[in-house]
């Protein structure tokens, strides 16, 4: 395993450092994980908020896209458990385990026999003296007991890098998202205070007058106050007219 681990780590490294979104870097992650085990027949990973909500999933087959979906539908199964545990899970046969029997009930009818899950761990940062489990990555077999302890291992190995590349992207597209949101904000706040201006201009009413009347217009129509400032802003057929005939 000592071995292993460089060559792992800097594979799944340069794989996810090329993708440019979370959901891309997701799916980069399962196919990998679906070509590291022998005796795969495909792989998923998700990342879960830590109120339990899916924010992204990928899978590499229709197979195990069901048997996720199950896993989530029904509240149990190794995917939740790894990452509620954040530790491995291995599955040798989905027809005797006990731990989750609806979902190995409904898997085995799926075609899935044995998997293994391990949690996306990213190191602490918030004072609690343990990792963050932020997803699971998992991958399926349709024979049982197609992996073992090692398979965790180098599954883990996998997991590691990846889980803190994965964070990393998070935080830069929360962060992409919050400037465009501030963007969109100040965009608005400008519409809305130049069309005040012109509406003060246009009703000679003094400026408390004016955003009542764009208000008002608000809630009569039903649309947002920077819709409202919007149309005011737009040209009229009067004032086209007026110009084309100047």
């Amino acid at each position: 395993m000592a071995a292993e681990l460089p060559e792992m780590f800097a594979w799944v490294s340069g794989l996810l450092l090329t993708e440019p979104v979370v959901d891309r870097a997701v799916a980069s992650l399962a196919q990998a994980a679906h070509e590291s085990l022998a005796g795969s027949i495909g792989a998923g990973g998700t990342l879960i908020d830590d109120q339990g909500r899916r924010t992204s999933t990928a899978s590499t087959s229709s197979l195990v896209q069901e048997a996720d979906r199950l896993q989530y539908d029904l509240g149990e199964g190794p995917c939740l458990t790894a990452w509620a545990s954040a530790q491995p899970v291995l599955v040798d046969d989905v027809r005797t385990e006990q731990r989750w029997p609806v979902w190995s009930e409904a898997s085995a009818g799926t075609g899935v026999l044995s998997c293994i899950s391990v949690p996306l761990l990213v190191p602490d940062l918030g004072g609690r003296n343990r990792p963050e489990a932020i997803g699971a990555l998992k991958v399926y077999a349709d024979r049982p007991r197609a992996f073992d302890e090692h398979s965790a291992q180098v599954l883990t190995l996998l997991a590691g890098p990846a889980a803190l590349i994965l964070s990393n992207l998070q935080v830069r597209e929360r962060a992409a998202h919050l400037s465009d949101v501030l963007k969109d904000a100040l965009h608005s706040r400008s519409l809305i205070d130049i069309a005040k201006g012109v509406l003060m201009e246009r009703l000679q009413v003094g400026e408390r007058e004016a955003l009542q009347a764009m208000i008002s217009r608000a809630r009569t129509e039903e649309i947002l106050l920077s819709a409202v400032a919007q149309r005011i802003l737009e040209p009229t057929p009067e004032s086209d007219a007026g110009h084309h005939e100047r």
